[in-house]
């Protein structure tokens, strides 16, 4: 019976220390702790639990941690300032396709008041014109854009039009040639209604001609060239070749 008691008590006494370990050695406590760090400048607010003894599984701590992102407030576009900019390019657009209109109609003008003027081959001006002599006398007085003398340089310059997208004051270009190597040997200058203005060498003069009503030339068009809305990047061109050239 004593062995019985002293048993129990030495069990109650290990317990008791094992108890008193456990609780003045072992169990740990960290404090809370927030705290706000960035993340791709986003804030992130962290926030750390205390940190717990787990004697009933495998002894290992667990933390317990919260993230909460704070999600950018994105303001919504602002509709009157998209108007406004779409507006101002929409009469920038106006503005540009009525100066290169009122270009082309000066260009018809001008080049219209040498009806008639005789054709010389190698000439340019002032009574008489070969054809590539007609079209750089009226580009330059008519609208101050400079291009080459022969026809043959005058059809690399500007951009690039095909007979469907012709324009007024586009220059059109052609091979009259015989064997019809498809070389450019003249030139003239698009009005509308598939009329075109060129001093002719057949004609003898200045004249204008039709495309429809004269199909040789419908036949023997190459390209066409519009120069007129880049007239800056044109000039600046050729006044460059021309330097390397003398």
């Amino acid at each position: 019976m004593i062995l019985i008691r002293n048993t129990l008590l030495s069990v109650l006494l290990l317990q008791l220390l094992a108890f008193s370990y456990i609780k003045f050695f072992y169990k740990k406590e960290v404090p809370n702790l927030t705290h706000l760090v960035k993340i791709d400048s986003i804030p992130v607010k962290v926030v750390t639990n205390t940190i717990k003894k787990n004697h009933m599984m495998d002894n290992k701590p667990t933390v317990t941690k919260e993230i909460h992102v704070a999600q950018k407030k994105v303001s919504p576009p602002n509709i009157k300032k998209i108007i406004n900019i779409a507006r101002k390019q929409v009469s920038i657009k106006k503005k540009s396709l009525k100066k290169i209109s009122n270009i082309s109609t000066k260009v018809e003008k001008y080049a219209k008041k040498f009806l008639g003027y005789k054709y010389v081959w190698g000439a340019t001006g002032p009574k008489t014109f070969d054809c590539s002599g007609f079209t750089q006398k009226v580009y330059k007085q008519s609208a101050g854009i400079v291009i080459p003398r022969v026809s043959r340089n005058q059809a690399k310059v500007g951009k690039y039009i095909k007979y469907s997208d012709l324009k007024k004051g586009d220059m059109v270009f052609f091979d009259t040639t015989k064997k019809h190597l498809g070389k450019v040997n003249h030139v003239g200058i698009y009005l509308s209604n598939g009329n075109f203005i060129h001093a002719s060498s057949g004609g003898k003069k200045v004249i204008i001609t039709n495309f429809n009503k004269k199909r040789f030339y419908k036949n023997r068009f190459l390209w066409g060239r519009r120069i007129i809305q880049e007239h800056t990047a044109v000039v600046s061109v050729i006044k460059k070749r021309n330097k390397e050239e003398s």
